[in-house]
C-alpha cells in the first residue's frame, strides 16, 4: 500500500506515485505555467494555466494521461506525462521535441489538438492537448445496432485520419479500439482518435498503424 506523503512543491498531500512526488495540480502547473519548450518554434501556442485537476484517465507503462479544467474558461484538456528512460535521455529528449513539433503543426478534426509541451522539471516529458469526450466506436456501433455497410463507413473515416497523420508524418504508433471514440450527435457522429502524443524512443510507423487499424477492424466485425 502506498504511504501518503506531502507534495514537495504546496505541501499538500500526495500518494507519491506522481514524478518527483508531486500532487496532480503541481504537476500539470509544471507542463503549463511556463508554456512550451525554448527549443519549440516561436508560433506553438501556450494553453495558459490550468487550475483543477480532475482525474486520471489512464495510466500505462511510460505514460499517465491526467484530465483538467480551466477554472476560468471550463474548457478541458488533457495532459500526457510521459517517463523517459535514463540511459539514453538525451536521444529520447530528442525524439519527444521533434515528435512535438511535429504533432503542434498538424491539425485535423479527428484528432484532438495538440497545443503545448515541454520537458518538466521533473524530468518528464509533458504534452498538453485539448479534450474530446465520447463513446467508444465498437460500443456505439453495437448500441446503435448499425449494420456492417455503417460500421464500414465510419471505419473509412478512422482510417482516413490515421492516413493525414501519415502524409504530415505522423504516425500513431499505439492505436487500438478504446483509442476510437465518437464525438458530436447521434444525428452526426464523429470518429475522433485519441492518443497521438510524444514517444521517447523511435517514432512509429505506417506498418505500427496498420496493425492498430485491424484490431479496431475486428472489434467492430468488419473486413478491411
Amino acid at each position: 500500500m502506498t504511504q501518503p506523503t506531502s507534495c514537495p512543491k504546496c505541501g499538500s498531500r500526495s500518494d507519491g506515485t506522481g514524478p518527483a512526488s508531486l500532487c496532480p495540480a503541481c504537476l500539470l502547473g509544471l507542463a503549463l505555467d511556463a508554456g512550451v519548450d525554448d527549443d519549440l518554434d516561436d508560433e506553438v501556442e501556450s494553453p495558459g494555466p490550468v487550475c483543477r485537476v480532475v482525474t486520471v484517465l489512464s495510466a500505462e507503462g511510460d505514460r499517465t494521461t491526467y484530465l483538467a479544467e480551466d477554472a476560468d474558461t471550463r474548457r478541458l484538456v488533457t495532459l500526457d506525462v510521459v517517463r523517459l528512460p535514463q540511459d539514453g535521455r538525451d536521444e529520447a529528449i530528442r525524439h519527444c521535441r521533434a515528435r512535438l513539433r511535429s504533432l503542434m503543426r498538424w491539425s485535423h478534426p479527428g484528432v484532438p489538438r495538440v497545443v503545448g509541451g515541454q520537458l518538466g522539471s521533473s524530468g518528464d516529458f509533458l504534452v498538453v492537448s485539448h479534450y474530446v469526450k465520447g463513446q467508444r466506436l465498437d460500443r456505439y456501433c453495437d448500441e446503435k445496432q448499425l449494420d456492417a455497410a455503417s460500421r464500414g463507413r465510419l471505419f473509412a473515416t478512422v482510417r482516413e485520419i490515421v492516413a493525414s497523420g501519415h502524409r504530415r508524418g505522423v504516425c500513431h504508433g499505439r492505436l487500438r479500439p478504446d483509442l476510437v471514440i465518437v464525438s458530436g450527435s447521434s444525428r452526426d457522429p464523429t470518429p475522433v482518435v485519441l492518443g497521438y502524443s510524444v514517444t521517447p524512443g523511435a517514432a512509429p510507423t505506417a506498418d505500427d498503424d496498420a496493425v492498430g487499424l485491424e484490431a479496431v477492424a475486428r472489434e467492430l466485425r468488419i473486413s478491411t
